[in-house]
């Protein structure tokens, strides 16, 4: 025979039944919206055309530094104008310039800054120097020379004044010249057996650069002190 159960039975409240069922819908519906948001992610994200753009760093250029002395030292038999020539100083180095160059000799040019001319000058015993701007000098030397750092021109361009045989004459011009503070010397060469003396003005690495000087100079000063006729830019070496 079954013994039946002593325990009371509880019954649910219409009122607990209602904030049960609440409850119950509450979390149905977030359980939905959370689905929705998940598909309407899902789908949002294979739509999306993801570019990978990569950018680079910039460029930086980077330039070695530079010295005011670009010439490296280097070791040569000293001259006398070695001995007599210790610091820049472009009237004297004029004065100490050669005097006499003949046509077509093979030369050595160089455009330099003051410590540069002064280092391949006190080297060489014989040179020309024309300052072509406030910092800048032409050097010429004779024969084909090479020193570290620099590469040498072969042209020599002047402004040729006047050709005669006196050369006596055109060394008095000359002189008068390098007063003024011109760069000046005397071509030589022969011609039917005879020699012939051209008196120029200035030394100039190329063409433009001596019709620039033709253009400056005060002919009618030039002229009070030196005689010359129809100058013109020409060519000297080679």
């Amino acid at each position: 025979m079954r013994r039946e159960s002593k325990l009371p039975r509880r019954s649910i409240k219409p009122f607990e039944l209602k904030v049960l069922s609440f409850l119950i819908f509450i979390l149905s519906l977030s359980s939905l919206l959370l689905l929705i948001s998940t598909i309407y992610l899902y789908v949002k994200k294979t739509s999306v055309d993801v570019n990978v753009v990569y950018i680079p760093k910039p460029f930086e250029f980077k330039f070695p530094e530079t010295c005011e002395n670009n010439l490296p030292d280097f070791s040569v038999s000293s001259t006398d104008t070695m001995v007599e020539i210790e610091k820049f100083d472009y009237e004297t180095l004029l004065a100490y310039s050669m005097d006499f160059i003949e046509a077509s000799t093979e030369v050595s040019t160089f455009v330099l800054k003051q410590e540069d001319a002064l280092k391949i000058i006190k080297v060489n015993e014989e040179y020309l120097i024309n300052k072509l701007d406030e910092n800048n000098y032409f050097v010429v030397v004779l024969g084909d020379k090479t020193y570290p750092g620099l590469i040498p021109g072969k042209s020599l361009y002047t402004i040729f004044l006047k050709t005669g045989e006196n050369s006596s004459k055109l060394f008095e011009d000359m002189v008068n010249l390098r007063t003024l503070g011109y760069e000046s010397y005397v071509i030589t060469f022969e011609r039917n057996g005879k020699t012939y003396y051209t008196l120029c003005l200035g030394a100039f690495p190329d063409k433009d650069a001596g019709t620039k000087a033709f253009n400056e100079i005060n002919w009618d000063e030039i002229r009070k002190y030196v005689y010359t006729y129809g100058p013109y830019v020409g060519r000297v070496s080679p």
